[in-house]
């Protein structure tokens, strides 16, 4: 217990470390908010997909596949397939339009794209930002309390404060470069865990045949891709659910910051590759360990604690402690993204719209006092624990829909206004909420019909509020130029 317990301490340090040094360095707005743009590669690809993927990938998802066996492929095909298509249609674009329009934080972008001058499109997308990643956030922590529970044996309410003030450490001191650069460290830690431990534990069970065999004798249905499911409707729900997964990146703001954040666009396709490599080989690891699971650990009370119990049982104490630091690497790397775009969307939409004279300096100041308060209201709602993986669903659901329709309007057709953009925000967050809450994502989940909701009421508001105006148009279309002369898709 000691020598895990002093690796995770140093984990903890290495972050903290990275908050101060990125601290010295982050002096402007820009920096604070958006690394400057100068993210390499390899930060933009790995911190874009730790950040996404968050504590679910090494909990929430092992938990699923424990549940629910061959049926995880539609969650990995959805992952993988959303991961790939928003990196190939939207990373380059996005990069090059935020730049055009001189935009900070994906508010800005929005605001500018529609050319609204009275605010009221960043405002509305700022409400919904901070509300999702609030969500957001409180899952991950949910999962930091799990996490120190099963592996230090501390409470629940002691473990989530631990992962709430070391997040709010390091992201306050050093913004969105603190982030991009520890997301780097935990995504890499992240990777290697879920690569190395469902290897090592087949070697030492001696191969997949006895598991198989155990697994099937329980549960024919454990190795079935519909899970034993014959009926139509139930059976559609099952893939539509896993595949409908992949709508979320559109919408992932915090995400979309990442490739906001990358300092040559030219590199976007070498980040391509990074990114979904990363993706297929970890996501694959999960649900294999949850599998594996199943048999090794039938009657675990808490189904996301299936690699807490994987790596106690068959691993030394100080891999344990790496084992942990990885968990905490998948919290802390969202819980961190999540923060800062809520404050980045507070900066953009409040400080410096109604106080326009305020110098880059107290804006940053400003972001950090937001920091703050939006980790501590993502701390009051962890204090009701719940599933890690439910409520990441739902958070995600509700930023698909609020802002990939707007997201990929935006980017590929000049006829987008301010009502547009307003509808679809509001229609999309409205009609996941509405679907959640009425028990109709037993069903269907939320995210499909939120999706296809908010895509309606963008093109119904543009076309009924008479279209984008001529300054609009042109503006869209110098992007348009500019994004030909860089050869971007």
């Amino acid at each position: 217990m000691v020598a895990s317990a002093v690796i995770f301490v140093l984990y903890l340090l290495v972050l903290v470390a990275i908050g101060v040094i990125t601290y010295l360095r982050a002096k402007s707005y820009s920096d604070y908010t958006l690394a400057g743009r100068s993210n390499n590669k390899w930060v933009t690809a790995i911190s874009a997909e730790s950040s996404d993927m968050s504590g679910w990938l090494l909990m929430g998802l092992p938990g699923s596949a424990y549940a629910a066996g061959f049926a995880s492929i539609w969650i990995i095909i959805g992952l993988i397939f959303g991961t790939m298509f928003n990196w190939i249609f939207i990373a380059n674009r996005l990069r090059v339009a935020t730049e055009v329009y001189n935009a900070f934080s994906i508010t800005e972008y929005f605001e500018k794209r529609v050319n609204d001058k009275t605010g009221s499109v960043a405002l509305c997308a700022g409400i919904a930002i901070i509300v999702f990643m609030i969500i957001n956030s409180s899952a991950e922590i949910i999962g930091s309390g799990k996490l120190l529970n099963a592996t230090f044996g501390l409470d629940y309410s002691v473990g989530i404060v631990v992962g709430l003030i070391i997040v709010v450490l390091y992201t306050f001191l050093g913004g969105y470069m603190a982030v991009s650069w520890s997301n780097l460290f935990q995504g890499t830690l992240m990777f290697f865990a879920l690569l190395f431990v469902p290897v090592a534990v087949l070697v030492q069970m001696g191969g997949y045949g006895p598991a198989i065999e155990s697994l099937y004798q329980q549960a024919p249905g454990f190795f079935q891709f519909l899970n034993g499911e014959t009926r139509f409707f139930p059976a559609l729900s099952i893939i539509l659910g896993g595949l409908g997964v992949g709508l979320c990146y559109f919408g992932m703001v915090h995400v979309s910051t990442c490739f906001m954040a990358i300092k040559d666009p030219s590199e976007i396709k070498d980040s391509t590759f990074i990114a979904t490599t990363w993706v297929s080989i970890s996501t694959f690891g999960a649900v294999i360990i949850g599998m594996l699971g199943a048999y090794l650990f039938p009657n675990i009370a808490d189904p996301e604690q299936v690699f807490f119990a994987m790596g106690s049982t068959y691993f030394p104490p100080y891999l344990l402690g790496l084992f942990a630091s990885a968990v905490m690497a998948a919290i802390l790397s969202s819980v961190s993204a999540y923060v800062i775009v809520a404050a980045a969307a507070f900066g953009a939409n409040i400080i410096k719209k109604y106080a326009r004279d305020i110098d880059e300096k107290k804006v940053v100041n400003l972001e950090r006092f937001a920091v703050v308060v939006i980790a501590l209201l993502a701390f009051l709602m962890s204090l009701k624990s719940d599933l890690v993986f439910t409520v990441a669903l739902l958070a995600a659901a509700g930023l698909g829909s609020s802002f990939g329709p707007l997201v990929i309007f935006s980017l590929y057709s000049k006829h987008v206004n301010k009502t547009g953009a307003i509808a679809s925000i509001i229609v999309g967050l409205v009609t996941v909420i509405i679907w959640y809450y009425s028990g109709m994502s037993n069903y269907l989940y939320e995210l499909i019909p939120g999706f296809i909701a908010s895509c309606l009421a963008l093109l119904l508001g543009t076309k009924l509020s008479g279209g984008a105006d001529q300054e609009t148009i042109a503006v869209y279309e110098s992007f348009i130029t500019k994004l030909k002369k860089k050869g971007a898709n």
